[in-house]
């Protein structure tokens, strides 16, 4: 009798372990009722496996579709980039180039600006009118006044003289 008591309880177990087999498989099949879109409402389990199928080679086509698109707008966007960078080291040349050709321009134009300022400077030492440099200009009232009568002097020497009088220039 003790082995009919076995024999009873381990046929009670199998059952029970393949009542929660069933269970568990019946459980899923109903998760994937819910998520799979509903053709036509079908609650069968070997409908809602078939549509499960259906979606699921639906989801790898449209992968495959994404990828590929994906892949080309990668491609186009990596070459987009690429024309972008090549753009903007282009721009960073011209600038550069731009940029010394100012400096020399500036060079040029104070080299310019001091030679004309010698050029002035040695015109107005010979010529009728002289021109004194701000800086050789005395500073003090004094000086101010010593400097306008040497100048007057030297104005009056430089003039021609018309019929044996000097001209004035008023």
């Amino acid at each position: 009798m003790g082995s009919d008591e076995w024999a009873r309880q381990r046929k009670d177990n199998h059952k029970e372990v393949e009542r929660r087999r069933r269970g568990n498989i019946n459980e899923g099949i109903n998760e994937l009722g819910r998520i799979v879109p509903n053709g036509n409402g079908e609650k069968a389990k070997g409908a809602i496996l078939a549509r499960a199928v259906q979606y699921i080679h639906h989801l790898k086509e449209n992968e495959a579709r994404n990828i590929e698109k994906w892949t080309l707008e990668k491609l186009l966007m990596d070459q987009a980039m690429s024309d972008l960078q090549a753009q903007l080291e282009e721009m960073k040349r011209l600038w550069d180039e731009e940029r010394m050709g100012r400096q020399r321009a500036e060079s040029e134009l104070e080299l310019l600006r001091s030679m004309h300022g010698i050029a002035t400077a040695i015109s107005g030492a010979s010529g009728s009118a002289q021109t004194v440099a701000p800086a050789a200009r005395p500073t003090s009232r004094e000086g101010g006044e010593a400097s306008n009568k040497r100048r007057n002097e030297e104005t009056e020497t430089q003039e021609p003289e018309q019929g044996g009088k000097k001209a004035r220039t008023e």
